[in-house]
C-alpha cells in the first residue's frame, strides 16, 4: 500500500534517547506541497511552521515535505500516535520504542573479574539500561567462546541488575587486556569492562637475599656472620630449592675449608691496610 503523504524517524539518538531531541520527518513529495500540519493523537502542535508549544516542538518546512522536532524527549513522547497532513492526505503512526529505535547505554557500571588459568569469569553489575545486551569476552582481538547469564528487572523502561559471563581461552592469558563487551540492540555495541594483563615475557620480579651459612669467630671474639648472596626469581623457585639442599648436602669439611678460606682472606686485608 503506497501512501501520497508518510512520515519517518529521521534522526534519533545512539545512546540514551530520553533527555535528547528526536526528529521525525513527513514526505510531501508526491503532492508537490511543502506545507504540512503535526498532530499528537488529536492535539495539533505544529501548522505550517508554527509550533503552538515552542518549548516542546520545534520544525522546517523544506521542499519535500516537513520536519518535526520533539525536544528533550520523555516517555510521555512515545508509544503514542503522531500525524501528519498535507492538503487532504495524511498519515499516523506510533513512535515505538523498541530494541532496534531506542538504545540507552547503561548509566552506572561496575565489574569484578576472576581469572584461573585460562578460565575467565567476569560479573557486571549495570544500571539503567535497555534493552539487555548480548555480551562476549575479547583477549586482545579474538573473541572467546563466552556464556551469559542474566538477573535483571525492568523497571519504566529502563533495566537493572547483574551479568555473569564465563569465558575460557585456548591459550595463556597474558600480555594485552582482556575486555568485555556488549552489543545493545542490533548495532550499537560498547566496551562494558577491561582487564590489562601483565606481559607475557615477564617471568617473575627478581630480588636478591641472603643466605647465611654459619659464623666464623676472629680475634679477640669478634663475630662475623658468613654470607652468600643469591639471585632469585618467583619462576626459579625450584632452581632456589634445589641450591638449599645442595647446600645441605655439603660435608663439614668443603664447609670449613670455606669458612677458613673466608678467614684467611679477611687476615689478609687487615695485615695489608695495616
Amino acid at each position: 500500500m503506497s501512501f501520497s503523504v508518510y512520515w519517518t524517524i529521521e534522526d534519533i539518538p545512539f545512546t540514551c534517547i530520553f533527555g535528547s531531541n528526536v526528529t521525525l520527518f513527513c514526505n510531501t513529495s508526491a503532492l508537490g506541497l511543502q506545507k504540512a500540519t503535526w498532530m499528537k493523537q488529536s492535539d495539533v502542535i505544529f501548522h505550517q511552521g508554527l509550533s503552538f508549544y515552542p518549548d516542546k516542538y520545534s520544525g522546517e518546512e523544506v521542499y519535500d515535505g516537513s520536519y518535526l522536532i520533539i525536544m528533550n524527549a520523555t516517555e510521555s513522547d512515545f508509544n503514542t500516535s503522531y500525524t501528519c497532513l498535507s492538503d487532504v492526505h495524511s498519515y499516523e503512526e506510533v513512535l515505538v520504542i523498541n530494541s532496534s529505535s531506542f538504545v540507552c547505554l547503561p548509566q552506572n557500571t561496575n565489574s569484578s573479574w576472576t581469572i584461573t588459568g585460562r578460565n575467565i569469569s567476569v560479573h557486571l553489575n549495570l544500571d539503567r539500561f535497555f534493552p539487555v545486551p548480548n555480551c562476549t569476552t575479547k583477549l586482545n582481538d579474538d573473541i572467546l567462546i563466552t556464556n551469559q547469564q542474566e538477573s535483571v528487572y525492568q523497571e519504566n523502561w529502563f533495566y537493572h541488575g547483574t551479568i555473569n559471563i564465563t569465558s575460557h581461552s585456548t591459550v595463556d592469558i597474558c600480555g594485552g587486556n582482556l575486555t568485555v563487551v556488549c552489543m545493545f540492540g542490533c548495532s550499537n555495541s560498547d566496551v562494558i569492562a577491561t582487564e590489562f594483563l601483565q606481559d607475557c615475557s615477564v617471568n617473575g620480579t627478581s630480588e636478591y637475599w641472603f643466605r647465611f651459612l654459619g659464623i666464623v669467630s676472629v680475634a679477640h671474639e669478634e663475630i662475623i656472620p658468613f654470607t652468600e648472596v643469591v639471585k632469585s626469581k618467583k619462576s626459579g623457585k625450584k632452581e632456589t630449592e634445589n641450591e638449599a639442599h645442595s647446600f645441605k648436602r655439603r660435608n663439614k669439611k668443603e664447609r670449613t675449608q670455606t669458612w677458613r678460606q673466608y678467614v684467611l682472606n679477611d687476615c689478609f686485608n687487615l695485615n695489608r691496610k695495616k
